[in-house]
């Protein structure tokens, strides 16, 4: 019995720091991915609609806020003026991020423009709130609108940014 009790605390020790992992990268993958489905939706929707859009993080679904853990919207901006009026559509929402989840590099709303570009090249880094930066990940958003997510080009278990630099967690 002793035996079968020191056999399940070591596969207990050994395996709980695998699970958190996991659960850590998913909630992580999560967010870039929806994050990413958002963008990638409203450029596809300024260039469809020949108008500008914006992405934005918002309290209200009516004002952009600089909050980016905040819900997200998307919506046809008329007049280029990152607020949603009264006539202006919306598009699209999204939750917002989750709270064990820390993002940073966007403060601004990002306006699309009707030939797909971004009114600002970006670096959207989502980190977990333990700032452990083997998880962090980014999605780029290049001028001309080219929307992408962090890869780690060089191996070495950080992904890298927009600049090539690697992903840092503030």
């Amino acid at each position: 019995m002793l035996i079968a009790i020191a056999i399940l605390a070591i596969l207990v020790a050994t395996v709980t720091p695998s699970v958190s992992n996991i659960l850590t990268q998913n909630r992580i993958t999560s967010d870039v991915n929806r994050l990413s489905a958002l963008a990638q939706h409203a450029r596809f929707t300024a260039i469809n609609e020949q108008l500008t859009v914006t992405l934005c993080a918002t309290t209200d679904y009516m004002d952009c806020s600089s909050e980016w853990r905040n819900a997200k919207m998307i919506f046809i901006d008329t007049n280029s003026n990152s607020k949603r009026d009264d006539d202006e559509r919306l598009i699209a929402t999204s939750d917002p991020i989750h709270q064990r989840n820390v993002i940073s590099g966007v403060t601004d709303p990002i306006l699309f423009a009707q030939e797909g570009s971004s009114s600002i090249r970006t670096t959207i880094t989502l980190c977990p709130d333990n700032q452990d930066t083997t998880f962090a990940t980014a999605l780029l958003i290049a001028l001309h609108g080219r929307i992408s997510i962090a890869i780690d080009s060089n191996d070495d278990g950080i992904k890298e940014d927009l600049s090539g630099d690697e992903l840092t967690c503030e």
